[in-house]
């Protein structure tokens, strides 16, 4: 078996706060007043993954890469600041919906 390819700085920036996201958004979609971490593979594996609010941000995520060249840095860099200051919001106490029409 050949060994995984290695990602890269930006590369695993860009997951981190993929999944970040995806932890948050899940939690939120839960309402739990926990703090605490949560592992990704434990909250994806959980009925409430297929939910408004982690659908919303997977589509959003996914869109938003899809406009983006990978030889594109400034961009990328941007996005991820970008991503990180929505991160911020979505972890305020008094957000609870994500995407919500």
């Amino acid at each position: 078996m050949a060994p995984a390819a290695r990602l890269s700085g930006l590369q695993k920036d860009v997951l981190a706060l993929y999944r970040s996201i995806l932890r948050e958004t899940i939690r939120k979609d839960r309402k739990p007043a926990l703090d605490n971490y949560i592992p990704l593979n434990q909250l994806l594996s959980s009925s409430s993954s297929s939910s408004s609010s982690t659908s919303f941000a997977r589509d959003k995520f996914r869109k938003e890469a899809s406009l983006v060249k990978r030889s594109d840095f400034k961009t990328i860099e941007y996005k991820i600041r970008k991503g990180q200051k929505q991160l911020k919001l979505l972890q305020m106490p008094g957000v609870n919906l994500v995407g919500g029409t």
